[in-house]
């Protein structure tokens, strides 16, 4: 088995929002699986009802709420990444 590291910049324990719904929380967690790009685990609290809310997003898909700069990763995801595809090829 191969090993890799995680090679997007979001940095564990900061606040990002996901540029797509605008759900906003702590970087908690970063993870791969193995045809995809890097994800990231948002926790926030619910006053209300009183729990953690937790979401998964792909790490392009974050912007920092400290900097405003959206989150890099050199891991596009997708079965063809090593092409630099990210299409399934038909066989």
């Amino acid at each position: 088995m191969s090993k890799h590291t995680y090679q997007s910049d979001v940095i564990l324990g900061n606040p990002y929002r996901d540029q797509q719904t605008g759900f906003e929380g702590i970087a908690t967690a970063v993870f791969f699986f193995q045809h995809a790009c890097e994800r990231v685990s948002l926790e926030t609290y619910d006053a209300t009802r009183k729990e953690i809310k937790e979401q998964v997003f792909d790490a392009p898909r974050l912007v920092s709420v400290r900097t405003g700069k959206p989150a890099t990763s050199d891991r596009p995801g997708g079965p063809g990444r090593n092409e630099g595809q990210r299409t399934v090829n038909a066989r």
